[in-house]
């Protein structure tokens, strides 16, 4: 103890000392550290510069800027998508119903649907609902499938009052996927076919697109006015297949007594192709009493009308598929973009009720 208090300055000199040297060596150990995660990040760096430079197309170079002429291809490319929106109108569908007010919705559009049909003399199954029989027997909805079968009913109305328009013979039957909880693809109960089928809508980062069957007995006149129909629709229905069977059909009774709405033809004539066309457009039979022809040989007369023949056309079937393009909202789109794509989506959450419900994404179909 007397020599420190002697040497008391040397003392106090010494632990100075060593603590500075504490300092400078931790001091010097972060800048240590701080020059390697300097070093990592430059030769990462270098790394993603030679990547570059290796690439092909080629960043650019003082004369050549590809990144900016990128970047001009890029904002070209969303104008053309902006103006291309403009081409796809939606369906337009209610959005503010409850469960009673789509019930008497489905019930005026069934309804108006039908009228047209008896208007038009097309023929249709007794009682058709339009692939909505299960929500016409339905006393109430759930409120999570309203919006879905909202959009459903107008997109089947859009595509029926084409075929309406087109005045088409008969309207066998048009399928639908499924939006609904109770919309179960297969056959009915009766041995019928389903209102429903298996295909499911394809989705990418643009639009969702549903697929619609239709099913139609037809002159060539009546489907070329239903192809004309959907190519001037203001709304994106789009003709995705085309199947027609010409081969023995049963004829169409023209004498039913309820055109629009089908009914009992049992024990009814049936008539000729060529006296359909002739009914159609308006050249009924019984109009007034015709003057009795001349007699003439019976072969020289077939010959005749054979040779005089232009055309022998007969009602055909045609199996139509019809996509209707939803367009996506942009902001959905970019946000779900960086999403890995799902599967196939179950039945009851398909694209279009994940449509109306944006948090469940919608399913990548087939």
């Amino acid at each position: 103890m007397d020599w420190i208090k002697k040497n008391l300055v040397l003392v106090i000199s010494a632990a100075v000392t060593l603590i500075g040297l504490g300092v400078a060596g931790y001091y010097l150990y972060t800048k240590i550290q701080l020059s390697n995660q300097v070093g990592a990040q430059l030769e990462e760096q270098d790394q993603k510069l030679q990547q570059l430079m290796r690439m092909r197309p080629h960043p650019g170079n003082r004369k050549v800027d590809n990144i900016a002429l990128a970047k001009e291809q890029e904002a070209k490319l969303d104008d053309f998508a902006k103006r291309a929106r403009e081409l796809f109108v939606p369906v337009p569908y209610p959005t503010n119903l409850d469960s009673g007010s789509f019930g008497l919705l489905l019930a005026d559009t069934l309804d108006n649907l039908h009228r047209r049909a008896r208007l038009a003399g097309t023929k249709l199954p007794d009682g058709y609902a339009f692939t909505f029989e299960t929500q016409k027997k339905a006393l109430s909805f759930d409120p999570k499938s309203v919006i879905p079968l909202t959009r459903a009913l107008m997109e089947v109305k859009a595509i029926s009052e084409t075929l309406l328009d087109a005045r088409v013979i008969e309207l066998d039957r048009i399928r639908r996927v499924s939006v609904a909880a109770n919309d179960t693809p297969g056959l009915t109960m009766m041995g019928g076919t389903s209102d429903y089928w298996t295909r499911k809508p394809v989705t990418n980062d643009l639009a969702i697109i549903i697929p619609y069957e239709v099913v139609f007995r037809a002159f060539s006149s009546e489907l070329q006015a239903f192809m004309e129909g959907l190519a001037r629709s203001p709304h994106s229905l789009l003709l995705k297949n085309l199947v027609v069977d010409t081969g023995e059909t049963n004829e169409v009774d023209m004498f039913a007594p309820d055109l629009g709405t089908g009914g009992d033809e049992s024990g009814m004539p049936r008539m000729s192709p060529q006296m359909m066309m002739m009914m159609r457009y308006g050249l009924r039979p019984g109009m007034r009493m015709p003057m009795m022809p001349q007699p003439t040989d019976p072969a020289t007369e077939a010959a005749r009308v054979e040779a005089n023949k232009i055309v022998s056309e007969k009602p055909f079937r045609v199996t139509a598929w019809v996509d209707v393009v939803r367009l996506r909202d942009p902001a959905e789109a970019a946000a779900t973009r960086g999403r890995p794509r799902r599967g196939p989506a179950e039945a009851g959450t398909d694209a279009a009720t994940q449509d109306a419900n944006p948090d469940v994404s919608a399913a990548a179909g087939n």
